[in-house]
């Protein structure tokens, strides 16, 4: 073993001493990370949700698609909102 593992450091004390030697690395990779998830972001809101989630039936009945969830069927509902809204200004 190394020396210093021999002395009478307790485990709880390694561990501490690992968080603060982690610790400024990770929070540096996260600022990092800010703007580029800031940038995928503004690219997303043009982008097609994954799923086609366009409603079934018509007029009276059932408005909705059973192979959705409600989050997926509210994201294409508001891509399709906007994608419809730019096609009527663009004209």
């Amino acid at each position: 073993m190394p020396p210093l593992l021999k002395t009478s450091a307790t485990p709880l004390m390694l561990v501490f001493a690992a968080a603060a030697l982690t610790w400024p690395t990770s929070s540096l990779a996260a600022g990092s990370q800010h703007s580029v998830h800031a940038d995928d972001r503004r690219s997303s809101r043009n982008a097609a949700p994954l799923k086609d989630c366009t409603r079934l039936n018509g007029r009276w009945g059932y408005y909705g698609n059973p192979w959705c969830t409600p989050a997926e069927q509210r994201a294409f509902d508001v891509w399709e909102a906007r994608r419809i809204e730019r096609n009527r200004h663009a004209r």
